[in-house]
């Protein structure tokens, strides 16, 4: 029988007493009498009675397709009765996803409703007033609403309002000190008003919640390099930049990254004295995607010249400085220094 690796993360919420025990009755009857205990998530340690919640911080465990279904099956009954919150589940075999399930409430509760129609607001441009006031009537009805603080954090970084976003990805955050979209938006924030050791912990934290197998895993991967930077860390930049250059996982919201962070990476490669590895990343950044955030075409070949001449390849150094010329004027005294040295 084949195993697998199973990945558990995430939290509901139940909103009462009452729904809590019965939904607790339920796992432990159904865990034993329907399912033999072939259960992958064992009640103990996960539902928490002081706070009426099932939380599954991320956690990695293997079994067989049956302890898979089983487990599944037994979380969508879970969260039909809960309040707040997601659970996502994924299934791998040998690095690759067989399954993803994100299951999150969807009965007719009123708090489900509003939260739901809220966070489609909140994906629409011009709506946000709209979107803040529906989340805020969210966390009016159930406290505990942690998703519905993070879509609020969310629109009020969107707006660059700083603290108030701060605010409600701490609020968040109290409540699921796990949910990596807090950590990520919370960074954001404390890079935008320059408090880079704050944004390093959680693009940190946000890594230590999620996996690779998500955008946000390299997001935060992005943006913890970029601090890394700020705070004069080159070689902690230099091996986050490189596990993203590397990356293994096929995410096309990434390849809007691929230019820029490619680029940055070349230019610490050099400075680490690296010049072959550099000419790769260089090459990586040109067949990367257009992106305004990235140095322009020319500027990539004029480093990519340095970095070849770095590495003694003087004629394809001239061959880059040359394109670069048009555009980047200190090409222009490489491209002449290299020929009169070639």
């Amino acid at each position: 029988m084949s195993e697998y690796r199973i990945i558990i993360a995430g939290q509901l919420e139940f909103g009462s007493e009452r729904v809590f025990q019965q939904v607790l009755d339920q796992y432990n009857h159904r865990m034993e009498h329907y399912y033999k205990n072939d259960i992958l998530l064992k009640p103990e340690g996960f539902f928490k009675e002081e706070d009426l919640a099932l939380d599954v911080p991320r956690t990695v465990l293997v079994g067989s397709e049956r302890h898979w279904l089983n487990t599944l099956n037994l979380l969508e009954r879970v969260v039909s009765f809960s309040m707040a919150g997601s659970l996502n589940l994924w299934r791998l075999d040998a690095g690759t996803i067989l399954d993803h399930h994100l299951l999150e409430p969807k009965s007719d509760r009123t708090t489900v409703q509003l939260f739901n129609r809220g966070r489609q607001l909140v994906s629409q441009e011009d709506k946000e007033q709209e979107a803040l006031d529906m989340m805020t009537k969210v966390v009016g009805r159930f406290e505990r609403h942690a998703q519905a603080y993070e879509r609020r954090g969310f629109v009020n970084l969107r707006l660059n309002n700083l603290e108030d976003a701060i605010y409600d990805y701490n609020k968040s955050l109290k409540i699921n000190p796990s949910m990596p979209e807090s950590h990520y938006g919370r960074g954001i924030a404390y890079s935008r008003q320059g408090e880079w050791e704050n944004a390093v912990v959680d693009f940190d934290a946000v890594t230590k919640n999620s996996i690779p197998h998500q955008a946000i895993y390299w997001m935060a991967q992005v943006a913890l390099g970029d601090a890394y930077l700020q705070l004069s860390r080159p070689a902690d930049a230099l091996r986050v930049f490189n596990m993203f250059s590397k990356r293994k996982q096929k995410i096309a919201s990434l390849d809007r990254y691929d230019r820029r962070v490619n680029t940055t990476f070349g230019k610490l490669l050099v400075k680490a004295g690296r010049a072959g590895d550099a000419i790769i990343a260089f090459e990586r950044a040109l067949n990367g995607a257009e992106d305004k955030k990235a140095p322009s075409e020319a500027a990539i070949r004029y480093e990519m010249g340095l970095a070849l001449q770095s590495a003694g390849k003087v004629d394809k150094a001239i061959e880059q400085f040359k394109l670069a010329v048009p555009e980047i004027p200190a090409a222009a005294e490489a491209l002449k220094a290299a020929e009169v040295g070639a």
